[in-house]
């Protein structure tokens, strides 16, 4: 008899200790299970596995919750696919494949909530997006915001002793708080102020004077609600390999004497809802990167600037592309803008990147004059270069 009762307590405790296994990250909520077809808002991170470990890969539209789509399951029961809780999903949105890499995450269910996995909060914009004819903003006043994306007043400053790593699927809440490392200055070799992981989201923060080299994006992630009071190195890098979107929406930075955000790996940056003032680009793809190559894609759309000299800066023979709609330029002097400078990039030790001229309606830079609205004195660069600027 005693033997039957230790063996029902050795069934009892492993139940228990399943039961606590939890298979969903938390915060999360399962939307179908194993070899089902699943629905989800576009760029939305789902989870899949059990027992607390978890593959995270970012999808849009229908997809199937399976080994073949996440690329691993975990063994010894039915794996599950799950979305942070406050992500809509719908049946109706088309469906789109996603070429994200997984991430495996054995972070307990009974984590914080800071450390769970989310949607990430921004639609992707594609190249076939229409083009506009003016911008869909009204005349902004002068440093100000992209309406709706104002930055609010700090609730605090905190002073980062480290680098603050946002894990794979972590979202980091700055709660508007200002944040601060070290530097702020054009040094090169600064560390972040964030180094976000696979997956990872960074929303409502404030980067104050000493920004270091601001944000680093080693996969999939998003950066939502934040603003640059300083640029500092650069605001952001986008790191991740190819198939990975660095997504901004919804922010601002000040004072860049040279990049806003510099694109050195090998997947997209999406730009959207964003003001830079005092710059010297929007964004560059690097010129000169250790192991350089591409291609690299740029998506800019609903993006307002004010005396920044090149929105965009792309390597053509690296096959990089940037599609932009919507672009405001609000500019106190008459100094031409470059809308899609192209560039002949090279390998780090071989030189250095040159300068071909300015492109609209190309293979490589999808923009057209009308995508562009000038208020005020503002002008843009329509002469450099008459067409595709051949590669010598």
């Amino acid at each position: 008899m005693r033997i039957k009762i230790l063996l029902s307590g050795l069934v009892l405790a492993t139940l228990a200790s399943s039961a606590l296994a939890a298979n969903r990250p938390a915060g999360y909520v399962t939307i179908c299970s194993e070899n089902k077809t699943c629905s989800v808002a576009n760029a939305t991170t789902v989870a899949f596995g059990r027992a607390d470990k978890f593959t995270y890969k970012l999808l849009s539209g229908s997809f199937v919750c399976s080994e073949a789509v996440f690329g691993a399951r975990v063994a010894g029961g039915v794996n599950e696919c799950s979305i942070a809780r406050t992500t809509n999903s719908s049946s109706s949105v088309p469906a789109q494949s996603s070429s994200s890499k997984p991430v495996v995450s054995s972070v307990p269910s009974s984590a914080t909530s800071s450390k769970s996995s989310v949607s990430s909060s921004a639609s992707s914009v594609k190249s076939s997006v229409a083009s506009s004819s003016s911008s869909s903003v009204s005349n902004p006043p002068v440093g100000s915001y992209y309406p709706g994306c104002e930055k609010p007043e700090p609730t605090e400053t905190v002073q980062l002793p480290a680098t603050r790593v946002v894990v794979a699927g972590e979202v980091f809440d700055g709660l508007n708080k200002r944040y601060n490392l070290s530097g702020g200055g054009q040094g090169e070799g600064q560390p972040p102020l964030f180094d976000v992981q696979e997956g990872g989201v960074v929303r409502n923060v404030i980067i104050g004077a000493a920004a270091a080299d601001g944000i680093h994006c080693k996969g999939n992630c998003t950066i939502d609600h934040v603003w640059w009071e300083d640029i500092g190195e650069d605001a952001a890098t986008a790191m991740g390999p190819a198939g990975t979107i660095m997504n901004v929406t919804c922010g601002a930075a000040f004072n860049g004497s040279d990049k806003t955000f510099q694109f050195n790996g090998r997947g997209e940056l999406h730009i959207s809802k964003f003001y830079v003032q005092s710059a010297g680009k929007l964004a560059r793809t690097c010129g000169d990167c250790t192991n350089n190559g591409g291609p690299r894609k740029l998506v800019i759309n609903d993006v307002i600037t004010r005396d920044v000299s090149t929105i965009v800066g792309i390597n053509t023979n690296f096959g990089d592309t940037a599609t932009i709609r919507n672009l405001t330029l609000n500019n106190s002097g008459t100094s031409k803008t470059k809308i899609c400078q192209v560039y002949k990039g090279v390998v780090k030790g071989s030189g250095s990147s040159s300068a071909l001229g300015v492109e609209f309606d190309t293979p490589n830079c999808d923009v057209r004059q009308n995508d562009v609205t000038l208020l005020g004195v503002s002008q843009m660069n329509t002469s450099a270069c008459a067409g595709s600027c051949p590669i010598p």
